[in-house]
Formats: structure tokens, C-alpha cells, sequence
């Protein structure tokens, strides 16, 4: 339905600025003009702006925009209160492609006729053209307003529909929806259900999920054939924890569409909320198939290469998940989407430990954007982990963290980078100056390798008391994070290396004393 609408958006402009206007034909000089047998001068006027006028007219008819328009400009100087000298200056700019002077006559003839319906609508219509949206729904609005011929009523649907979405494009949720019931008071809705479906689309935009349903399911009462309303009723009934009704409709649209792997993975989703694992299972697999059968065959569409990657990913096939996002390399993608999947592979590979490729991946996507400031920081933390370009590494995080200064992550990646230039150069001060970037991290983010770094620092700077307390933090955390269990492991053992030395130094210092006290 709205493609409908947009495809006659231009024919309904031309349409209504040629409303009520006849030819040269219909009209003579003495309808033009009313001439005064003792004003030789005005009856000169007014027989030129006539000749030009039907000159002007004729240019129109072969198509001659420009030349029209010049001529009904000359008319429109001998004659500068002619409504249909106007109409056809305002129709020969807007087929120019000239708006803004189309704009300008039809404002001028909506001061001179503010009661008619079509100027109002035509004048929006430019005005949406012009993306001036707010002067559009004022005009729209003005339109509704005004006495309407039922030859006019078949264009106030049209007006109410885009009013609907220029409220809706606004925010402005409930102005928008009372419009789209007003399309179905005037009676000449053809399908109901589609504008109930577009009303219940709006609110579900919205997160409003108990209107969605409301009026999803009025779009199933009207057309029971509308299987979307159950994609929606899936998604909307899920979204307020009526699992039930949400696989009701899962399984009703699954019945016509059974390789929707949208629905499938919804209904693994659900599943997993409701600790059924072996229908999550079951959805999981289904959604993984039916993926892997698409793309096999050719598709385009990169969510589905991300959404097979993330289940090959979530099943730890990170080879798989790898392949995947190197086929999707193969379709065509605009750029934002290529320095996307660049990032992905940088990350998979990361998690492969497959490091060669790891700092390609994110020159190619800092290539697309150098202003990716997640890349900026994970190449930083890369070169920092690898002990190489340190340098380079503090100056991509701190480009980093110009996008986002509060990032506790990011300012975890300086911190480490300062405290690895500290080991490089052998400069302590570097050690102060990553112990304040790791304090700062652990104010915004309470990451457990966060308090690790911490510790580390504590631990070079000889301040052992305070790198067991940052230890324990760390090993606490990480044994709360599924399949943390090897770092918590590598945590307790510093922990018992460090408490070891605090032992070894405090019995030394007891000897110490015992010394000096029998001297």
C-alpha cells in the first residue's frame, strides 16, 4: 500500500495544479479581462497578458515547460491576480523541477483562495516534496479542513495516509494513528486489515506492545489471510512475556511460511527463556539449515551470512563461523557493511587465535571508516597485548575514547598500553599514569580483566597488599562467568605466588628483627 501511495505522489500534484483551468480555447480576452471602453491603456493590458497567456498555453501542450513558463510570467504581468495564469506557472516549475518557485504560487494562491481543498493539498504535497515536513502537515492539515467534494474525497485518504507517516517520521505516535483511523472512517479503505496492520506496525515501532497486539489482531479479523500479523503477533506477544501466545502465532505463520528462519530463531529464543532446551535445540537447527540452504543458493542478503555466523559462533565451529563471513565478502555490500564484516572476521579470528589476521582485518576496516572508534581500540589493545607499536597503540585509543570518554573498556586499553610502554622503557612513571587510566576503567565497567590489569600494576609498582585485593576482585568475577574457569584458574595461581612472596618477605623481615633485638 505505500508503495502505491509514493508511486502517485507526483501525478497527484500535477494532477490537482491542473484542477478547474481550461485552455485558450475556453477562454476569450473579454473573460480574461473586463475592459473599460474609456481605458485604452488597461485594454492593452489586459489583450497582451491574453495573447501571452494562450501562447504560454500552447508551449504547455507540446511539452515546452520553460518557454511556457516564460510567457504565462509575462501574462502574469499584466495580469497579476489570474488564478489560472498562476496554476499554470506553478504546474510548468514543478515540471521543471523548479519546487521552490512552484512553492511560491501555489502559497500565493492559497492566500487567495484559503478555502480550497486542492491549492492546500498541492501546496503539501510540494512542501513534503521539498523535505519540509513540518510546512507539509500544516497544509495537509489546512486540506482537511476545507469543504470537500466527493471528487476531493478520494484524495483525503492519500492526505490522511501521509500524514500518518510524516506524525509518525515526528514521534508524534497518537497523531499519526488517529489519521490512519480517520483513512478508515471515510469508508473508501479498500482493506481495512492493512491499515489496522500499519497501526499496529507503528505502536510495535514504539515498543508499545500491548497496542501492537490490539491491532494486529483486529488485522487478522479483517483478513485472516494476513500472515504477517502473525510474524508481528509473534514478535509483539514475546516481547511481553506471553510465550504461549507467541508460539501459538509462531507455529500459525510457520504454517504457510515453514522456512521462515526468522520465526525459527524467535522460537529458539523463546524456548530458551522458558528452559525447554530441546525445542531450542530443535529451532536452532532449523534456522542453521534453512541459513545454510539460502546462501548455498545464492542469497544476497548479509543478515542471514551474520545470523548463520552467530549460531556457528554460539556452537564454537568459529572455522565455519570464519567461512561464512568470507563468503559474505562475495555479495554485493555498501560500505559501512563491508567495514562491518571486516570488524566480525577481526573479532572471530581473535577468537580463533588466529592473530596473523587479526591486524588486517582491522586495517581493512579502519580503511573504510577511520573513525570506527571500536576499531580504533581494538587495534590499540592488540598492539598493546603483542607488545608492538606501542606508540601507535596509545594514539588509536585515544582516538578511541574522543568518541566515547566514559568507555571503561577503552580506558582499559590505555591503561594496559601505558603499563606495557612502562615494561618496554623501563619509565615508572608510565606505571602511575596506566594505574590512573585502570582506577578510572573500574568506575564505568566492573570487568574482572580490568582488575587484573590492576593487579598487575600493583604488582610491578611493589604495592602487593593492593595487587591482591585488585587478584581477588578479578578471580571472584571471572568464576561467575561461564567458561571463565581457565582465567580464574591463572588468577588463583598469581594469587598464590604473590601471597608467597608477602609470606617470604614478611619472615625475613621477622628475622631482621629478631637480629637487631639480640644485638
Amino acid at each position: 500500500m505505500k508503495y502505491l501511495v509514493m508511486k502517485t505522489f507526483k501525478i497527484f500534484s500535477i494532477t490537482i495544479l491542473s484542477i478547474s483551468y481550461l485552455g485558450c480555447n475556453g477562454i476569450s480576452a473579454r473573460q480574461v479581462i473586463q475592459p473599460d471602453n474609456t481605458e485604452t491603456a488597461m485594454v492593452n493590458m489586459q489583450e497582451k497578458a491574453y495573447a501571452h497567456f494562450c501562447t504560454g498555453y500552447f508551449f504547455m501542450l507540446d511539452g515546452d515547460w520553460e518557454n511556457a513558463a516564460e510567457n504565462f510570467e509575462k501574462a502574469l504581468q499584466f495580469d497579476n491576480s489570474s488564478e489560472r495564469i498562476i496554476r499554470h506557472l506553478a504546474t510548468c516549475y514543478f515540471r521543471l523541477g523548479n519546487e521552490e518557485k512552484a512553492i511560491s504560487f501555489i502559497e500565493k494562491l492559497a492566500r487567495m483562495k484559503p478555502d480550497e481543498f486542492s491549492i492546500h493539498y498541492s501546496l503539501a504535497t510540494l512542501y513534503e516534496l521539498a523535505g519540509r515536513s513540518d510546512d507539509a502537515i500544516v497544509e495537509y492539515e489546512r486540506a482537511r479542513q476545507c469543504k470537500i467534494t466527493p471528487f476531493d474525497s478520494v484524495f483525503l485518504t492519500d492526505i490522511l495516509y501521509r500524514l500518518a507517516n510524516l506524525y509518525m517520521q515526528k514521534g508524534m505516535t497518537e497523531e499519526g494513528v488517529e489519521c490512519y483511523k480517520s483513512m478508515l472512517d471515510t469508508k473508501l479503505v479498500s482493506e481495512p486489515a492493512k491499515i489496522y496492520y500499519e497501526i499496529g506496525l507503528r505502536y510495535f515501532e514504539i515498543n508499545n506492545m500491548e497496542k501492537a497486539v490490539e491491532y494486529f489482531l483486529l488485522a487478522k479479523q479483517a483478513d485472516p489471510n494476513l500472515n504477517h500479523a502473525s510474524l508481528y503477533l509473534t514478535f509483539s506477544y514475546d516481547g511481553l512475556g506471553d510465550y504461549e501466545n507467541a508460539i501459538r502465532e509462531a507455529n500459525k505463520f510457520l504454517q504457510k511460511e515453514p522456512d521462515s528462519w526468522i520465526i525459527h530463531l524467535t522460537l529458539s529464543e523463546i524456548y530458551e527463556k522458558i528452559k525447554d532446551k530441546t525445542k531450542r535445540d530443535e529451532n536452532i537447527e532449523k534456522t542453521r539449515e534453512i541459513l545454510k540452504r539460502n546462501i548455498n543458493t545464492g542469497s544476497i542478503n548479509p543478515r542471514e551470512y551474520y545470523i548463520l555466523s552467530h549460531i556457528y559462533r554460539n556452537q564454537q565451529e568459529l572455522s565455519k563461523a570464519i567461512a561464512v563471513v568470507e563468503n559474505m565478502k562475495l555479495i554485493p555490500l555498501d560500505k559501512e557493511t563491508y567495514r562491518d564484516v571486516h570488524f566480525l572476521l577481526a573479532n572471530l579470528y581473535y577468537e580463533n587465535k588466529d592473530f596473523d589476521k587479526v591486524e588486517n582485518e582491522l586495517l581493512m576496516t579502519l580503511k573504510y571508516d577511520p573513525d570506527f572508534h571500536e576499531a580504533n581500540n581494538f587495534l590499540g589493545y592488540f598492539f598493546a597485548e603483542n607488545n608492538k607499536n606501542l606508540d601507535k597503540a596509545i594514539q588509536l585509543i585515544h582516538k578511541a575514547l574522543q568518541a566515547e570518554p566514559e568507555n571503561g573498556a577503552y580506558l582499559d586499553s590505555l591503561g594496559w598500553a601505558y603499563y606495557k610502554k612502562a615494561q618496554m622503557d623501563g619509565e615508572d612513571y608510565y606505571l602511575t599514569m596506566a594505574l590512573q587510566k585502570l582506577s578510572e576503567a573500574v568506575q564505568f565497567t566492573e570487568e574482572p580483566d580490568i582488575y587484573e590489569h590492576i593487579g598487575e600494576v600493583h604488582y610491578s609498582l611493589g604495592n602487593w597488599d593492593e595487587a591482591v585485593k585488585a587478584y581477588e576482585k578479578a578471580e571472584a568475577l571471572y568464576k561467575r562467568i561461564p567458561g571463565q574457569s581457565e582465567k580464574a584458574d591463572d588468577i588463583t595461581y598469581k594469587l598464590d605466588k604473590i601471597k608467597r612472596l608477602i609470606s617470604k618477605e614478611d619472615a625475613s623481615m621477622r628475622t631482621v628483627e629478631t637480629g637487631k633485638m639480640q644485638k
